[in-house]
């Protein structure tokens, strides 16, 4: 007996490439908003031409204009700063920090803070800076 096949119709919305849109949308989304750092801390970045991201399982270091201190997103007092900053190292097994200060902070503040980093045991300080437009 042979059986007779009907030729399905192509003429609806084809759904797979529209979900493969989606999802490259969201990935788009997630990793944008991965990398903005402490979007609760607000601070002005000075700018730089050779700026590029840092990625969040590095140790940051904030500081506002009012000279406030924050590890990570924990804001913490400068006596306390060396034993957080040692823990923190210690949990990420790391001797590098990424410093970012805003760029009304005075620099004997900054200062202040690279040298009790240094003290602390830092053997690397990156400064973290937002990007510039090229000079034309």
């Amino acid at each position: 007996m042979k059986l007779i096949r009907r030729e399905k119709s192509r003429d609806g919305l084809l759904i797979t490439p529209l979900l493969d849109i989606i999802f490259l949308v969201v990935i788009f989304f997630m990793i944008n908003a991965s990398l903005s750092l402490n979007p609760a801390i607000e601070i002005d970045l000075p700018p730089a031409y050779t700026s590029h991201a840092v990625l969040e399982e590095e140790i940051i270091v904030t500081v506002n204009k009012s000279g406030t201190i924050f590890l990570g997103k924990n804001e913490v007092t400068i006596e306390h700063f060396p034993a957080e900053l040692k823990k923190e190292m210690a949990k990420l097994q790391r001797k590098r920090i990424f410093l970012q200060a805003d760029e009304a902070l005075p620099y004997r503040n900054l200062v202040e803070i690279i040298d009790i980093a240094r003290l602390t045991g830092v053997e690397s300080i990156g400064l973290v800076t937002s990007l510039k437009g090229l000079p034309r």
